[in-house]
């Protein structure tokens, strides 16, 4: 690999559209959540501090070894989102590189907690199996699994099946952000938490934080067309990912207010069986679609 490309990389994982960039707006998805899910704390402020205590010194130097290697795997996601001024070029992002970066970054991440309260094994597994087919069926008909490529496909026979595939996307990331008690080894954004206060529940809050942009960040690239490399395509983008953001938000919250009995029928009754149609469209699609 030239150098110039080497380089081109280190700043994308460590700055744009990786690292920093994915402390911020996880940050600032993450303080709406803990003000969403837990209203008790009083408002934007107490949820601020809540969200911000976890940046300082202490829990970096305390991040645990299964979070770190979480972290870096959503890091290098965020390199393959068709991401306005990403210096990572688009024929070199690809969309399998940013599933299994993002699914062993989930299963380090409930490997830690496995034992932990409410974390539910078979639902964890049965919402990754939807999300893959969410991520991976729109790439049935263009044949290409770069983001870039995908949120331009115009195909209208894909229509109903990129439609499918967005409301799914968006129905499995309740539980691939952890914002349900059913998925979430620390708890809700904002909960008391399963483990007492230090460096291990610092080092899981900041997990969480990065995971922010590589999911909704992949939902922009895929279900709408790739911004524009200005500051108008910056604040689409941005819109969209917190656009997305939100409604992961809304949905966690009526899935907590129901209950987890309602949770777990609401995956394995709904969205299992909605994923299984979806596939069925795709494989459709792809007999009839456009040779």
């Amino acid at each position: 690999m030239p150098w110039g490309d080497v380089f081109d990389n280190a700043i994308g994982l460590l700055v744009y559209p990786g690292a920093v960039a994915a402390l911020l707006l996880g940050a600032i998805a993450e303080i709406g959540a803990t003000w969403a899910l837990v209203p008790e704390r009083g408002g934007l402020r107490p949820a601020a501090r809540s969200v911000l205590a976890v940046l300082p010194g202490s829990a970096a130097r305390g991040f645990p070894t299964f979070s770190l290697l979480a972290a870096l795997l959503a890091l290098v996601a965020c390199l393959q989102m068709a991401a306005p001024f990403n210096p990572v070029p688009a024929g070199d992002r690809n969309l399998l590189i940013a599933a299994f970066a993002l699914i062993a970054a989930a299963w380090l991440t409930w490997t830690w907690g496995w034992s932990r309260g409410e974390l539910d094994p078979r639902l964890v597994l049965t919402v990754q199996a939807c999300w893959l087919v969410a991520l991976l069926v729109p790439a049935v008909v263009p044949q290409n699994f770069h983001p870039q490529a995908l949120g331009n496909s115009a195909f209208p026979s894909a229509v109903p099946t990129r439609a499918a595939c967005l409301f799914l996307y968006l129905m499995c990331l309740p539980a691939l952000l952890n914002l349900i008690p059913e998925a979430a080894p620390q708890g809700v954004p904002g909960g008391p938490g399963r483990r007492l206060p230090g460096i291990e529940a610092a080092g899981f809050g900041l997990l969480r934080i990065v995971l922010w942009l590589p999911y909704c960040g992949l939902f922009a690239s895929l279900f709408f067309a790739p911004s524009s490399d200005d500051v108008l395509g910056i604040i689409r983008f941005l819109v969209i990912v917190l656009g997305c953001a939100m409604v992961s938000v809304a949905i966690s919250l009526n899935l907590i207010y129901r209950g987890a009995r309602f949770t777990r029928r609401f995956y394995f009754n709904v969205v299992a069986p909605f994923a299984i149609i979806t596939v069925a469209l795709g494989m459709v699609l792809a007999l009839l679609g456009p040779k």
